[in-house]
């Protein structure tokens, strides 16, 4: 995982200076408003893009747990941590002819954690999309799903819905009671005006133990907006691929799901890190800082509001191609959250927005200095902690080394 993210790492620092000069799509139908009008907004659910996240945490949710080199490493509370080991995982993708390609000289394969997602219905199952290759080579890179019912003892391929391979395999679409996998057959970009689409998921109620081929359908009683099917990536930071942001409707006399864009709205830079996030308001937030509106609202799918937001170190927030770092999201108490700084040139800090505030802050909890050189790779919250993840394992004051840091929501605070 590590070497991988490093040459993409290189790929995207080469392509920054090209990449920052594109200009940002059109990005709302009506006014903006300001966020301290909003008022408290409650994240109910999180949906990153692409693949998915290294972290597993929501809003409503007490455990949460993130990708190391190792396995997964999972929250149980009160300060403990589960290992779940992947070290098995080597070996079925390289009995699939799926691992990536170990350095130079080794006949050993490599498996990557790239993002998990925990099932809320049985507590020792952990579904996790690793790395993959066709013959060890990249790119293109692509992701395959495993599953484990036993806390890492075993691990096995998510069966392919029919008609489907594994690298089909198109990233996990989280729900309030589960999680489905999402498959599609080719490179999706996204979507025109008047296109629609139907997609295949595979879910299993019994915590991976079986599994059903599924419509991918609206939740019900909330918005109806996601990110469509994530294209396997080349490098990062040398093009624009993008992923479709979906609305959908349900024909009644099918019962199906139709997904089409949702409206203006209609892609993100599937190499960046963003998020969907549906609120307790019925409105579903979008967080992506490469816009020169970094966050968005909708209610219907279709038309979309822009936030404005303050300045954050004297700078517009928002507008900048930032693949690692600068990400941000809303933390269940409903403060939104920044990484502040520059990977390539200082150390990276949080930054926080409480509701109803003109002004960000600095908080009293730090990230660790080795974040110039390792710089955050997503952020996430669960009920009660922020959740942070670095692009390689960073060092603590412990005298350890760690893939990610919880922070309680409670030390978000303006540091005085």
């Amino acid at each position: 995982m590590t070497v991988f993210r490093r040459v993409l790492l290189e790929f995207v620092l080469i392509g920054l200076s090209v990449a920052v000069s594109t200009p940002s799509i059109a990005s709302t139908n009506g006014r903006a408003v300001s966020w301290a009008s909003l008022g408290v907004v409650r994240p109910v659910l999180v949906q990153p893009s692409g693949w998915g996240s290294p972290i597993a945490a929501q809003p409503k949710s007490s455990r949460f747990g993130w990708c190391t080199p190792k396995g997964v490493e999972i929250s149980l509370g009160e300060g403990r941590l589960a290992l779940v080991s992947d070290s098995s995982v080597e070996h079925l993708l390289k009995s699939a002819h799926l691992a990536l390609s170990g350095p130079p000289g080794s006949s050993r394969g490599v498996a990557a954690c790239e993002a998990v997602a925990l099932d809320p219905s049985h507590q020792k199952t952990v579904y996790v999309g690793f790395q993959a290759s066709i013959g060890g080579e990249i790119p293109p890179s692509f992701e395959v799903a495993v599953v484990t019912s036993n806390m890492g003892r075993s691990w096995r391929f998510v069966p392919s819905p029919k008609g489907y391979g594994r690298t089909d395999f198109s990233g996990f679409v989280e729900r309030p009671s589960g999680v489905e996998m999402l498959y599609s057959p080719n490179y999706f970009f996204p979507m025109k005006s008047g296109q629609s689409a139907a997609f295949v998921a595979a879910t299993s109620s019994t915590g991976g133990r079986s599994w059903t081929d599924v419509g991918l359908n609206c939740p019900a009683g909330g918005p109806c907006v996601i990110f469509g099917p994530e294209a396997p990536q080349g490098a990062c930071g040398m093009s624009e691929w993008q992923q479709s942001v979906l609305e959908g409707a349900t024909y009644e006399y099918r019962g199906a799901t139709r997904w089409r864009s949702a409206g203006v709205v209609s892609s993100v830079n599937q190499c960046s890190s963003q998020q969907l996030i549906d609120t307790t308001s019925g409105n579903e937030f979008l967080v992506d800082r490469s816009r020169s509106s970094p966050l968005l609202y909708t209610h219907d799918g279709t038309y979309w509001i822009a936030v404005s937001l303050p300045k954050m170190d004297g700078a517009p927030v928002g507008g900048r191609f930032a693949p690692f770092g600068e990400v941000m999201t809303l933390a269940a108490d409903g403060v939104l959250v920044a990484v502040a700084g520059s990977p390539s040139a200082t150390a990276e800090h949080l930054e926080i927005l409480q509701a109803g505030s003109t002004k960000w802050c600095t908080t009293s909890a730090e990230l660790p200095v080795a974040t110039r050189q390792d710089p955050v790779a997503a952020i996430q919250s669960s009920e009660s902690a922020l959740v942070v993840s670095f692009l390689t394992p960073i060092p603590t004051s412990g005298g350890t080394r760690a893939m990610a840091l919880s922070f309680p929501l409670s030390t978000l605070r303006c540091r005085k």
